[in-house]
Order: structure tokens, then sequence, then C-alpha cells
């Protein structure tokens, strides 16, 4: 995508501006930012997840959802959703699937634009460090790890990932070597 900024001037209501110069002051930055981020969001994600696509949970009905669900029950559920979710949603964005497009789909789609979690990046000479933090529970953890080990497997042909979980966490050290 070019990164070359391009000047549009266009109409909005005058409560949307409020809102904006409102969220832009309390985020310490511009409107003009804060509306290419917005914009930023629909481009890479939500105009993608239209017509029954996604839906959006709140942290207790996700809870209320999965606590009641047996270990082997949730980690089922993130082997099947990371074996095929994050192939047709990045084809489906016309990308390669490859190194590059991998970690864009954990950093920003997963965890920028969804919510999952925060994650914190970390190259390293023989591995990447993907460390992920959320505010849930441990069977969100399980399925985090189940998730991704299965679209570390599928997409990029690794199954011997080194993983730590917690209750909040979950740590991947994915190697460098060998991948495209």
């Amino acid at each position: 995508m070019d990164d070359e900024p391009i000047t549009r001037t266009f109409r909005i209501e005058k409560d949307y501006d409020s809102a904006l110069r409102e969220e832009a002051e309390e985020r310490g930055t511009s409107v003009n930012s804060l509306a290419n981020q917005i914009l930023k969001k629909y481009t890479e994600s939500e105009r993608y997840l239209r017509r029954g696509q996604s839906i959006t949970l709140s942290p207790r009905t996700l809870e209320a959802l999965i606590i009641n669900l047996e270990d082997d029950e949730i980690k089922a559920a993130g082997i099947k959703s990371g074996t095929f979710v994050p192939k047709d949603w990045l084809l489906m964005r016309g990308m390669t699937i490859n190194r590059e497009s991998v970690t864009w789909f954990i950093t920003d789609v997963l965890g920028g634009y969804n919510d999952w979690f925060t994650c914190d990046l970390h190259e390293r000479n023989d591995h990447t460090l993907y460390h992920l933090r959320h505010v849930y529970n441990k069977k969100w953890s399980i399925f985090l790890e189940n998730y991704l080990e299965a679209l570390f497997n599928e997409l990029l042909c690794l199954d011997d990932l080194e993983c730590e979980t917690t209750d909040t966490t979950v740590s991947f050290r994915v190697p460098t070597k060998n991948i495209n």
C-alpha cells in the first residue's frame, strides 16, 4: 500500500465532529490522525467482515460462553478455527501467505482490530517471540495457544513451537530459519 498521503475533503455531521474532537483530545492526537486510524481499521479489517463474517462480544459474554466448556472442547475449537480462519481471512484480503502476512494478521488483526490480546513482538537472531497478554481467563489462553499453534502449522508449516501459557498470557518462540 502506498504510504503517500493525499488530501480528501468531505462533510460530516456536527455530532460526529464533536465526538471525534473529544476522542482525539482524550488520546492526545489530532482529529486528522484519529480519522486516519479509523479509516485504516475499516480498510484493513472491517470492510471484510460484513454480512455475518464476524461478531463483537464483550469480555463478560465471551467468558460466559467458555467458562463451562471442558479444556478439551476449547482446545478442539482453537485447532479447528486456527486451521481454517486465518488462511481464509488473509486470502480474502488478497494477501500472500508468508511470515510477514502471518505476523501482520496476529499483531494487527487479532491483537489490534479484534482486541483478542496485546501482542509484544520481539525479533531475535534465531526466533521471533510473540508474547500475547489478555484480560480474560485460563480458558481463553487455552484457546489462543491452540488457535495459534494450528495457524503456524497450517500457514508456515511449523509444528514444533515452544509455547508457554499462563492464565492471562501465551508466548510463542517461532524459529526464523526455514520460513517463507
